[in-house]
């Protein structure tokens, strides 16, 4: 509680300095901006904190947490029955997800890492936000899908890992995405690599591969109002026609 004499800002000073620990502010946006969204960020509640400690302790990759907010709006406004996640991780987007969607809806979230899984299944038994049921398939996400997802129809499709052939599964979920269902792919621009014309022939694997997928889903017939986002890393998305 302030005092009388106390400055209004100390409350949302605070919450800034707990938002930044968890906060990485990397990404395509520039730093003095991301100072400025981090006053406005929310305190993260402590299963999304013991999820950022652990991937700063184990070095995982974590989806910077605007974009995380983002798709998970998304999420919330589009109401999806059928959700497709590939690449669970630790399970900072698939919670994120699992908040968001509809009681009636079903999220799926495959990944070949057992431990990531089994840390991801843990955080979820641990959250009482979540809404939806939530499957974890553990495996290959392209053998997985294709032994697996004849008859799916999926309203919202999250490609996330960059640890899997993304072209591959497009090309696996793509006829099995209902009209108007949204594609989202996260770290578009590979903090703008991805963007980068003196990067255009760096070797960086993973941003060729990104820049390819990007042309891809913008040229691809199935996909239409695609749009790639400066959010954290980079939010590309897309409606399937």
């Amino acid at each position: 509680m302030l005092g009388p004499d106390e400055p209004a800002s100390r409350d949302a000073d605070a919450g800034a300095a707990a938002a930044g620990a968890w906060a990485d502010g990397f990404g395509v946006v520039a730093p003095d901006v991301v100072r400025y969204a981090d006053v406005l960020r929310s305190v993260p509640d402590p299963v999304l904190l013991a999820m950022r400690n652990l991937a700063d302790t184990e070095s995982v990759e974590l989806l910077d947490p605007d974009a995380a907010t983002l798709i998970a709006l998304l999420a919330r406004s589009h109401r999806p029955r059928q959700v497709l996640e590939v690449g669970t991780g630790i399970g900072y987007l698939t919670l994120h997800l699992a908040r968001a969607v509809p009681g009636d809806c079903v999220l799926t979230s495959i990944d070949p890492d057992p431990m990531r899984q089994a840390q991801a299944h843990a955080f979820l038994e641990r959250d009482e936000l979540t809404r939806c049921a939530t499957e974890l398939r553990l495996g290959d996400p392209v053998r997985v899908l294709r032994e697996g997802a004849a008859h799916a129809s999926w309203d919202m499709v999250v490609l996330g890992s960059s640890n899997v052939q993304r072209l591959d599964l497009l090309d696996i979920v793509a006829p099995r995405m209902s009209p108007d269902a949204l594609l989202v792919v996260p770290w578009a621009l590979r903090g703008g690599r991805v963007a980068n014309s003196e990067a255009a022939w760096s070797g960086d694997e993973l941003v060729e591969q990104q820049r390819l997928l990007n042309r891809y889903i913008a040229t691809d017939p199935r996909f239409a109002d695609v749009v790639l986002l400066p959010v954290g890393d980079g939010v590309l998305l897309a409606r399937r026609v």
